[in-house]
């Protein structure tokens, strides 16, 4: 199996983090790393990833560098390994009076994870993991084409104009792109929809970013991929259904609306199917009442159906300048009215 890069976010990617309100803002501050939830199957998921002795764990997040002990020790208790973890200097930005720095991760990011590939293994695959609650699908995107070759230097250049990014973050990126040995290293990306978006909304990026509800989906691309095992699928399964009580009907959803989407076509499904239900049924570990009966039932019910998957077909060459325009400032205004609602208390 190969030896793959996996880049997570941090809140509402692995922690279910509210900030929406003032009340929250406070709560987070300070919560305990005891008090902190992750999102369901989403430690699972890494402690299988990181069973791989050779894979590499990185985090980064516009979380302040304030709240890295606790998070630290959030992810110690969930039994994860990292490499890295990458916190955003809001305190900074807070005295130098840089408050749209202070909510902007493009130009937070983008230099981060940069200057992380000049720095670390070039061969290596990678895999990135964000939300659908700021501005990850085009972040990861953006960097995967950048990495790839496929944007031009002013073109990336003009992104970080646009969003204000201050000006020792544009030069850096200057000097990193200098040094980047290019090649298509990023495989997959995983938008996991905490705000509930429709999936049609992330087409526009292609088949390596994939839309997901939970991450059972995940894991079920990177099985087809060739970076999960059967076994560590089954032992995901097992977690959310003992630990996040999930139904046979979530679990068999899950999988159809992969299909229905594309991204798995029906051999890969008929793949899958046969090899959960062989695995469960061992029963090693007893299951609910009925649990695996309705879910072989479901399972076989999708078969019988025979739904094919879509022909996908893949975009052209993003502009990021204009998809910047046409997508982010929407989200801009959106943010900045979130900031005034906490600023005046929500009233």
């Amino acid at each position: 199996m190969e030896h793959v890069i996996y880049r997570w976010d941090l809140d509402k990617t692995y922690l279910k983090t509210e900030f929406d309100t003032f009340k929250d803002i406070i709560k987070i501050a300070f919560e305990q790393a005891e008090e902190k939830q992750s999102v369901p199957g989403a430690p699972s998921l890494l402690k299988e990833l990181q069973k791989n002795e050779n894979n590499q764990i990185y985090f980064i997040s516009g979380s302040p560098k304030q709240m890295r002990k606790v998070l630290e020790k959030k992810l110690t208790i969930d039994g994860i390994r990292w490499e890295q973890l990458v916190l955003k200097p809001n305190l900074q930005n807070l005295l130098l009076g840089r408050f749209h720095a202070m909510r902007e991760q493009i130009g937070f990011k983008l230099p981060m994870l940069l200057e992380d590939r000049v720095k670390g293994r070039k061969e290596l695959k990678e895999v990135l993991f964000g939300d659908d609650a700021e501005s990850d699908a085009y972040i990861y995107s953006l960097y995967a084409d950048t990495i790839a070759g496929k944007v031009k230097e002013e073109t990336i250049q003009k992104v970080m104009e646009l969003v204000h990014a201050p000006h020792a973050n544009i030069k850096k990126i200057s000097v990193l792109l200098d040094h980047i040995h290019h090649t298509d290293s990023v495989e997959k990306i995983f938008i996991y929809l905490e705000k509930k978006s429709p999936p049609k909304r992330f087409e526009v990026y292609g088949s390596r970013l994939v839309s997901i509800y939970n991450y059972f989906q995940a894991a079920l691309v990177l099985y087809t991929e060739g970076l999960m095992v059967l076994a560590s699928i089954i032992r995901l399964i097992l977690d959310l259904i003992f630990e996040y009580k999930y139904s046979p009907e979530i679990l068999a959803n899950s999988l159809q609306d992969l299909m229905r989407r594309g991204i798995l076509n029906m051999e890969q499904s008929a793949r899958i199917v046969e090899g959960i239900k062989h695995n469960l049924n061992v029963k090693v570990i007893p299951l609910p009442d009925g649990f695996y009966e309705r879910l072989v039932g479901l399972f076989d019910t999708l078969r019988e159906a025979g739904e094919e998957s879509l022909e996908k077909q893949e975009p052209e060459a993003l502009d990021y300048v204009k998809l910047y325009n046409k997508e982010h400032e929407k989200f801009i205004r959106q943010k900045r009215s979130m900031i005034d609602r906490i600023l005046w208390f929500d009233k």
